[in-house]
Formats: C-alpha cells, sequence, structure tokens
C-alpha cells in the first residue's frame, strides 16, 4: 500500500522541483551571456583590431606567398625566360590557353603558381581601392642591378597591424614608411611610377616592405621577385 507523503515531505519535494528550476534558470541566462560576449568579441576581431598573434599570423602567410612566386618566377628565368617576358595573365581571362603558355605565370606551363586573387578578409581593412595580390613587371626599382624593370609582387589594402608585424620581421622595428606616391601607381599591373629613394627614402635597400599611403591610412607589402 503507497503511503500518500506528509505535508512536510510534499513541501520538501515542491523546494527541490523550485530550487533545480531556478538553477536552471541561472545557467540558461549564463550561457545567454556567454554567447552575446563571444559574438561581440568575434565581431570586434573580425571588423577591427587583431591580437598580435593574428597579425603574425597573416604577415607570415604574405610574405610566404610573396616567397612562393619569387621561386616560380625564378624558375622561369633559369629556363629561358627574361624578366620583361613574364607574363601575368590571370587563369579567369579568356585568353589564359591562348598562344605560348611558357612566359605565363600562372600557367602550369609557364610558372604553375597558383593565383591567390584575394585576400583574407580578416586581412582587409576598410578603406582604398579593391584589396588583393597585384603583380607587375613594368617599373624600375632603384637598388636593383640595372635601370631595367623588375618584377614585383604585392599585396595591396591589408591592416595596420599586419603591415607593423611585417616590417618587424624584416627591420627590426614596426615602422612603416610612407610612400609619397599612390601605392596603385607604383604596384598594380597598370603601374607607371618607378619605386626610387624620392618617393620612399624608408624603402631604399630593402628587397621587401610594408609602406603606407601619404595619408598613412592605406597599407601595402611589396616584394622584389625578379630584379635585374
Amino acid at each position: 500500500m503507497k503511503i500518500p507523503p506528509t505535508a512536510h515531505q510534499y513541501l520538501t519535494q515542491s523546494s527541490q522541483k523550485g530550487n533545480a528550476m531556478i538553477y536552471v534558470l541561472i545557467a540558461l541566462a549564463l550561457l545567454g551571456f556567454l554567447t552575446v560576449t563571444l559574438s561581440r568579441q568575434n565581431n570586434q576581431a573580425d571588423g577591427q583590431d587583431l591580437s598580435d598573434e593574428q597579425a603574425e599570423l597573416y604577415a607570415n602567410e604574405i610574405v610566404q606567398y610573396a616567397s612562393a612566386s619569387r621561386y616560380a618566377v625564378e624558375m622561369m628565368l633559369s629556363s629561358g625566360s627574361e624578366v620583361n617576358d613574364l607574363n601575368f595573365i590571370l587563369p579567369s581571362d579568356a585568353n589564359f590557353n591562348t598562344g605560348s603558355n611558357i612566359h605565363k605565370v600562372f600557367h602550369p606551363q609557364g610558372g604553375g603558381l597558383n593565383y591567390q586573387a584575394e585576400l583574407n578578409e580578416d586581412m582587409v581593412d576598410n578603406t582604398g581601392q579593391p584589396p588583393g595580390w597585384y603583380f607587375t613587371n613594368s617599373i624600375n626599382v632603384e637598388w636593383t642591378p640595372t635601370t631595367a624593370n623588375d618584377a614585383i609582387v604585392s599585396a595591396l589594402r591589408i591592416k595596420k597591424a599586419i603591415c607593423e608585424s611585417i616590417n618587424k620581421k624584416i627591420t627590426g622595428s614596426k615602422d612603416i614608411p610612407v610612400l609619397d606616391e599612390a601605392l596603385g601607381q607604383v604596384f598594380k599591373s597598370t603601374a607607371t611610377v618607378d619605386l626610387d629613394t624620392s618617393i620612399c627614402p624608408g624603402c631604399d635597400g630593402y628587397p621587401m616592405l610594408c609602406v603606407a599611403n601619404q595619408g598613412g591610412t592605406f597599407y601595402g607589402f611589396y616584394s622584389i621577385i625578379a630584379g635585374q
């Protein structure tokens, strides 16, 4: 025979159930608060500042791709291509497979370099021209051996923290030289302005470096991948 609970037992059980419900509600509230906090932190990381570790990681990624570009071009030069022969036609171009391919940097029959059309969105700032990788062999760098044109790869519109991390590796300082010219005029495929000490005294002698535009609001990395 089942004995009904006494009033004391009933109150004790009700109290325990009530306490359990309170604990559940508190846990849910804490979970909601944690979710909102993490979401805010992620939004801040995505849209604003990078940690030192993130900046260094992206800096390494940029330098490594520049090194891969230089290696691909060096292999082409050792196989008979000249700097002026280098063709940076993109894989998306309708004429990518037209004619001879041996001088095409991104073609499997040429340099075979994997073209990265875009930068990771976390690397990019919110100002300036379209971000991404650019290649040119239409300008001369003053501190290469001759006045002939050189081949350069650049990553434009990257965040200041990444630039600082790159320069820290190269020069030992986070200082970013200012280029007295629009970066696109020097580093894009349509570049028309030579890279020399008249427009960037702080670049003198460096085969790779991160620089700022005249206003110090737009940052870009360059690397000489074939000098002559």
